[in-house]
């Protein structure tokens, strides 16, 4: 399976996210709404995503740790495809979610930031049947390889680079996902690890041509 491309936006303005979806729809696969953006401008944003582009596979990033029928529910009915569960939360949280999904054909992903055990806890996600994982790249922002990052460089415990190698070995059905201070500098080291979904958010964003950004890394991806 290629490996996708997963876009996150943190404009405030919903005419640049739209414009910025707009710029690089060619080269991206799944658009996130960020958690942040989602605080700001609500789930009203993945609604207008969802609308403008009904080709892309929007994910809510709502971090849901608890009430997670409810929350998810609420992600899907804006329009979400794929909604975000922080692996720390409880079976029964990811059960509930899970559910929901499946009322909406919509996805659940399970985020191991701050996990220690983040391989074990991932073979659980897969036994409930959560169909992605997220990773912290292990990454700082001058792309050197750190022991604790998280994305943005918040402290907490990091799966490095090598560890994407240990759980494709180990997971049957679900599909892995890097995040954190990914770009031109770095995406070749990223590729090598081989996750199924590489994370971008400023790196394209922030690009003085997103789309020539956005271009670059999915041809570096193959």
């Amino acid at each position: 399976m290629p490996m996708k491309l997963q876009l996150t936006l943190d404009s405030p303005s919903v005419e640049d996210c739209l414009d910025l979806v707009l710029a690089t729809r060619d080269s991206v696969d799944i658009v996130e709404v960020g958690y942040p953006l989602l605080v700001e401008e609500g789930l009203s944003l993945v609604r207008h995503v969802k609308h403008a582009f009904p080709d892309k596979t929007v994910l809510a990033d709502a971090k849901i740790f608890h009430s997670g029928g409810y929350v998810s529910e609420k992600c899907f009915e804006y329009g979400a495809d794929v909604v975000s569960v922080m692996g720390l939360a409880s079976d029964e949280t990811f059960r509930a979610v899970l559910g929901v999904a499946q009322q909406h054909a919509g996805h659940v992903v399970g985020d191991l930031a701050g996990i220690e055990g983040y391989v074990a806890r991932a073979l659980e996600l897969e036994t409930l049947g959560v169909r992605s994982v997220v990773v912290p790249s292990g990454l700082g922002a001058d792309g050197a390889e750190l022991s604790e990052v998280s994305d943005l460089g918040e402290a907490g415990n990091a799966a490095p680079l090598e560890a994407l190698r240990e759980l494709n070995e180990q997971l049957s059905h679900v599909m892995v996902a890097v995040v954190g201070h990914i770009g031109m500098d770095t995406i070749d080291r990223v590729v090598e690890a081989e996750p199924d979904i590489v994370l971008v958010g400023r790196a394209i964003v922030s690009a003085s041509d997103p789309r020539g950004a956005a271009a670059a890394l999915k041809a570096k991806m193959g």
